[in-house]
Parts: structure tokens; C-alpha cells; sequence
């Protein structure tokens, strides 16, 4: 039978990631939405659309924005852009930051998962200034929340006092916002948290893999360090992780349909004062019920770490892109491929036919390999019903190659197509890792050649030469599906 096709989730990732800064002489900051963004990335079932920066781990909303914008410019792919989220808590915003114009601006273009995973400022503001978007957001994943006020955030043997629900109480008032509207909210609390440890032996391993695994360890071990001797504890808890691990498997996640609230009690981390509490168990009759994780599984932190810490190239290769082929009139040659095989013309996913006629954008000849940026070409996408395999018929007007065909090669010769196309996650790194691998040549040598985003397309790619003379075209832009074989 023909296994059916899953569409990646939609994400969009709200972070306070500071990744270690320092916030005093001998403390650091949390390095666990590292850990949360890089195995997002690194997941086939989610496609991650944006990243806004907000507050939490720092106070000062330019360096989120900062430590954001330059891991992603490390390890991320051109689709995904860092927008800086509001400098201050719901309560003090007077304007719309440009995080909250970028997270509804992808609303606007179809369904998203939010992810939460520092102070709600900015998914507050969303809801507040874009109702009409409210119905597109499928879900809102919290890092925050306990069962009682009597439930403590400790998880060192000597812990000088409890941890704060930090997200929650970095802004009260976004969470009675949000709690406000009927849309699907889940929280991942500490509770589901605390079995999950960053060991050193851990820390270690990934020393040994993949560059983004490797810039995590060397980040992670001060903070290894600050839980082992201010804490007592043998590791750290990656709270971030866990709440991203939602969004990739949820059936890790064992979870309870309970109401929700916002008490006030005596603080558990300031003595002789009152705080706020974001509370969720069977207990409470509020009216307004939540997805509450009680626990993950113990296999989520092996698949987590292994996504992190794999081939650079495993996570990024997709799968199968289309097949190119330069043709002399693409009408003919739809005429030709739709009677013979079946093709029918492709759509994208507004419903809009794939057809680019007089393509002469710069980007395009320079991804391609054409020096003077010069170009004048007709694209046009058939995709076969059955297969699910993609054409791209190519007539290139300028500039113009060999207008014959050549010799008919027999199947036991050597060569191949013209190229064959990969969807890869992150264009820039696999250019790069191609270009230092013995045996692959760039279709052009020159050290000026590198991917470049189409104008007006959410499209990157480049050319390659492999030593048997096949042409292959790595691409990233298009959204995959998670199961593209027969069983």
C-alpha cells in the first residue's frame, strides 16, 4: 500500500536564549533553548518557520536578539529569520515589535504551532493586536506551570532555594492574557522536566559529532559546572528541550485535560512575600482547561540527543526535490510528458500553478552558475499524481547551450540526467561541507560561488558535479513531507 504523506508542523520558536552569557563574576546564564532550537531544526516532523527573541534568562531584549540571530547565522538555514520581540512585559509595550509583526505575518501565510519557551510577551501581544489571526495558531506550547503552590522547583541536593517558574513569572500578566482566549494551550512544567539530566559523559559525546553539538558542549560546560557545585546536583535539567520535544513527538509525553489557574501565595523563592502562581491539576474547576504533561519517556532523551549530535549532513538531506530537464518549448514537452506518463501541471501550496515564465532574476544565474548573472528562462513543474515525483522543464532562451542532443548513452554507461535535486533543511552548510569533500566540483570553481535566496522566493540552491559526471541540485525552501516511500 502507499503510506500516507504527513505534512511537517509549522513552528514558530519564542526564546530568551542567552547560551551561556554570563549575568554575574561566577554565574551564567541557560543554554537549554540551544539545545531546544538545534534538535527543532534538526527534526524532519517540524518545519521551523521564525524565531522571535524575547525576555527571561536576560533582561535586556538585544542580547537574546543577538545570541538568536548568531546561532541561527551558525546553524540555522536562510529560511529562518531572528525578529527582536518586546524590550519590556505586556504591561509597559506601546508599540508592536517587529518579533510580533513576523510571527503574524507567518500566521497570515497558513496554520503555526507557537512554541514558549521565554517570557509570553510577545504571543500576548500577537493575540492581542491580530485577533483575526487567532484561529490560524493550532497550538501554544508553554514551558511553564505546577500541580500546587506546595510544588518546588529544586533539583540539586544543597539548592540555595527553589528555581521560579521563570517564563511565567518573567510576565503575569501575557499569561492571564492568553489564558483569556480558547486556543489549544499545553504546558511542559518542571515536573516533566526533572528526570531528564545533561550529564558530563554527555557533554563529552557530543564533543566528538556534529559542529552544532560540539558549540553546545563547549557552551554547556560552565553551566554543568555552576548546577554541580552551587546546586549539588550531577547535571542539568535542559527544561527548553523538553518543551521542544513536544512539538516532535508528543506521544513521548504522558499528559492529563486539566483546568488552569492564576493564584496568589506566600513566594517560594523570596521570603516574606506574595507571588503569583500558574497552577494546573484534577483539583482545579476554572473553567479553562490545558494540556498538562506529567512525564516524558526515557527513550526521548536518546532520540533528542542523537538529532543534535548526528552527521551534519543526516538532518539536513530531506529527501527528493524533482528532476530537471532542459527542453526546447516546454509546451511541447508538457504536451509530450502528460500523454506518455501521466504528468499533470504542479501547484504550490496557495493552489497557484508552478509555471515561471521569462525568469531573468540575477539570483537565480548566479545559484546556477552562470558567471555574468545574466539569465532568460522559462520554468515550468509537472508532478506525476501517483509517484508524487516532480518535472522541472527548463527552456533557456539565454544563454544558450548546445542546441542538439547529444549521443544516446546505453544503460551500462557511465553519466546521468542533467541534475537531480535534493531538498536539504540548511543550504549554507551543505555548500559548504560539498565544497570540502575530495571528489565534488561546484558548476562554478570560482571561490566567489555560494547559495544565494531567490528575490521573492523562499528558494536557495546551488550546483555540483559529482566524480561520475551526474549534476546535482541541493535546494532548500520547499516543504516536505515526513514519509515519502511504498511500504
Amino acid at each position: 500500500m502507499i503510506k500516507t504523506v504527513k505534512q511537517q508542523a509549522r513552528i514558530w520558536i519564542d526564546s530568551d536564549i542567552t547560551l551561556g552569557q554570563k549575568n554575574s563574576l561566577v554565574s551564567y546564564c541557560d543554554v537549554d533553548d540551544g539545545y531546544a532550537i538545534a534538535a527543532l531544526l534538526r527534526s524532519v516532523e517540524v518545519d521551523v518557520v521564525g524565531i522571535s527573541s524575547t525576555l527571561g534568562n536576560t533582561d535586556n531584549i538585544e542580547v537574546s536578539t543577538a545570541v538568536a540571530s548568531d546561532f541561527i547565522k551558525r546553524f540555522g538555514p536562510n529560511s529562518v529569520v531572528v525578529s527582536k520581540g518586546a524590550a519590556k512585559p505586556l504591561a509597559e509595550v506601546t508599540d508592536i515589535p517587529e518579533g510580533v509583526k513576523a510571527m503574524a505575518q507567518a500566521l497570515e501565510e497558513g496554520s503555526l504551532k507557537i512554541l514558549g519557551i521565554g517570557a509570553a510577551t510577545n504571543i500576548a501581544l500577537l493575540i492581542k493586536h491580530y485577533p483575526q489571526l487567532i484561529n490560524n495558531i493550532d497550538e501554544i506550547v508553554l514551558l511553564a506551570g505546577r500541580q500546587s503552590i506546595d510544588d518546588h522547583f529544586v533539583s540539586g541536593h544543597h539548592q540555595p532555594k527553589p528555581f521560579r517558574d521563570l517564563n511565567f513569572e518573567a510576565d503575569v500578566d501575557a499569561y492571564k492574557l492568553i489564558l483569556d482566549t480558547q486556543i489549544s494551550l499545553v504546558l511542559v512544567p518542571y515536573e516533566a522536566c526533572k528526570p531528564f539530566w545533561i550529564k558530563q559523559h554527555d557533554l563529552l559525546g557530543m564533543l566528538k559529532t556534529s559542529k552544532v553539538a560540539r558549540y553546545l558542549a563547549e557552551k554547556s560546560e560552565p553551566w554543568l559546572l555552576e548546577w554541580e557545585l552551587v546546586f549539588g546536583a550531577g547535571g542539568f535539567n535542559p527544561f527548553d528541550l523538553i518543551a521542544a520535544a513536544y512539538l516532535i513527538n508528543q506521544d513521548w509525553f504522558s499528559s492529563e485535560l486539566w483546568d488552569v489557574e492564576i493564584t496568589q501565595g506566600p513566594s517560594d523563592t523570596e521570603k516574606g512575600q506574595d507571588k503569583d502562581y500558574l497552577l494546573c491539576s484534577k483539583h482545579i474547576k476554572s473553567g479553562r482547561q490545558v494540556r498538562y504533561c506529567t512525564a516524558i519517556s526515557d527513550v526521548s532523551k536518546g532520540i533528542l540527543l542523537d538529532k543534535i549530535k548526528a552527521h551534519d549532513m543526516q538532518h539536513f538531506v530531506l529527501g527528493m526535490s524533482h528532476i530537471n530537464i532542459v527542453v526546447d518549448d516546454v509546451e511541447k514537452a508538457t504536451e509530450f510528458y502528460q500523454s506518455a506518463l501521466g504528468f499533470e501541471m504542479a501547484r504550490d501550496a496557495q493552489g497557484e500553478l508552478m509555471d515561471y515564465q521569462g525568469v531573468t532574476m540575477s539570483e537565480f544565474a548566479l545559484d546556477a552558475g552562470i558567471s555574468d548573472g545574466k539569465v532568460d528562462v522559462d520554468v515550468r513543474f509537472l508532478k506525476h499524481p501517483q509517484a508524487g515525483m516532480y518535472l522541472e522543464l527548463m527552456h533557456y532562451r539565454y544563454p544558450k547551450g548546445n542546441s542538439t542532443l547529444p549521443p544516446q548513452a546505453k544503460t551500462y554507461d557511465l553519466g546521468g540526467p542533467r541534475h537531480v535535486a535534493m531538498e536539504v533543511s540548511n543550504c549554507n552548510e551543505v555548500f559548504h561541507y560539498l565544497k570540502a569533500h575530495s571528489g565534488v566540483t561546484m558548476i562554478n570553481t570560482n571561490n566567489s560561488y555560494h547559495p544565494d535566496k531567490l528575490d521573492g522566493f523562499p528558494i536557495t540552491f546551488f550546483y555540483w558535479i559529482d566524480p561520475y559526471g551526474v549534476q546535482w541540485e541541493m535546494e532548500e525552501g520547499r516543504q516536505m513531507g515526513l514519509s515519502r516511500g511504498i511500504v
